[in-house]
């Protein structure tokens, strides 16, 4: 069975949430760390404080069965903050390929090449400079898996998230000409291909036009078309940024053809929220300030904020609370929490705050069992017949 679900490991805690929901329910999983959230040592890492080898060598000391799928999400040029000083593009390419080549050394089944970044401050790189890119990527990618003896597949982006979804017939002409640059440069095809299928993450919500109900209608059936045409081609379609969607509006997707989904920084705020109520149950109200100024003062949530913006300081806060939870003082307030929890005789902290977590994973599970598993049930992107002895 093909995995549907990709989480991205904003934690530690995350990533056990995973492991252990994968065991619980004998699905298979994506793991799909950002280069931000995992990368080589010669990168420093990233803000899970593991290098590539490390995070694999803990999901696969923990998952002897090999539910989990490692995978590399958002791997291109300028995705890590140690290349923000690069400014040539052809230094830039040959960072991200030897954080590849890294993925590949670690073991990872998959590797997203997104091409959509220029360096810092640029913004996103117009359409063909990415295409061109993606293609110059994809094949050095695959000669290094080939000089490897590695079985890899492939996910390719060309464009930045947005809140609506591919004009149908841009997106059938780009991907023609992305494919077409793969073949003559004698790679496989990729398994995953992401579009826009107006699923947007902003502050503590989806606000992506497919979230809007007067939109939904349309939005599917643009989706259905943007997937006819990956499953035309032999790929499959990938839906990133479907965080803090119901578990019917995620099925929704699923029927409409998308094959698999992304979810992330939706986990990192369940396991923020589970901490801050940890803090208030047991009155540790020093450490609930202490925690909420930390993430505040981060700046780690900017991103994410609208323009213009309602929110306040704690939602900020709990949108950031997962890029701090490494730090020094991060690591003393869970500490303190943890300590507190014993000496009352409750459950440790990091199963609290690990039940949270695989709750909203499950949520997802619950989403593609209501679509009746129709992603699970194509091959190479094409439907397949389900009979009682098996797949045809």
């Amino acid at each position: 069975m093909e995995p549907v679900v990709g989480i991205g490991p904003v934690s530690r805690c995350t990533v056990d949430a995973a492991l252990t929901v994968a065991r619980r329910t004998r699905t298979p999983l994506m793991l799909i760390p950002s280069r931000r959230q995992v990368d080589a040592a010669e990168f420093g890492g990233g803000y899970l404080g593991w290098t590539t080898q490390e995070f694999a060598d803990h999901v696969t000391e923990h998952d002897p069965d090999g539910l989990l799928l490692l995978c590399r999400d958002h791997g291109g040029p300028w995705m890590h903050t140690a290349e923000a000083d690069i400014t040539e593009p052809a230094e830039a390419l040959d960072s991200c390929v030897r954080s590849f080549a890294a993925d590949l050394d670690a073991g990872f089944g998959l590797l997203h090449i997104d091409t959509s970044e220029g360096r810092p401050g640029t913004g996103p790189v117009p359409a063909q400079t990415a295409a061109a890119r993606l293609v110059e990527l994809y094949a050095r990618c695959h000669a290094e898996a080939r000089a490897r003896g590695a079985d890899v597949a492939y996910e390719i982006g060309f464009e930045p998230q947005d809140v609506s979804t591919n004009d149908p017939d841009e997106f059938k002409a780009a991907l023609r000409l992305v494919l077409e640059g793969i073949e003559a440069a004698g790679a496989p095809r990729p398994r995953y291909v992401v579009a826009q299928t107006g699923t947007k993450v902003a502050e503590l919500r989806n606000v992506g036009r497919f979230h809007e109900p007067r939109a939904r209608d349309e939005t599917l059936r643009q989706v259905s078309t943007l997937a006819a045409t990956c499953h035309q081609e032999g790929v499959r379609l990938k839906a990133h940024n479907c965080d803090y969607l119901t578990t019917e509006e995620t099925a929704l997707l699923l029927r409409a053809g998308v094959d698999a989904f992304n979810v992330a920084p939706e986990y990192g705020v369940a396991e923020t929220r589970a901490l801050l109520r940890v803090l208030d149950e047991l009155a540790l109200h020093r450490a609930k300030e202490d925690f909420l100024r930390l993430a505040y003062e981060s700046g780690k949530w900017r991103k994410w904020m609208l323009d213009p913006t309602t929110a306040t300081d704690v939602e900020r806060a709990v949108i950031a609370g997962h890029y701090v939870f490494r730090t020094e003082e991060g690591l003393r307030i869970r500490e303190e929490a943890a300590g507190a929890l014993a000496a009352r005789g409750r459950p440790p902290l990091e199963a609290v705050l690990r039940d949270a977590v695989a709750e909203r994973i499950e949520s997802a599970l619950r989403a593609v069992e209501r679509a009746g598993g129709q992603a699970a049930d194509r091959v190479d992107g094409q439907p397949v017949e389900r009979t009682p002895e098996g797949t045809r």
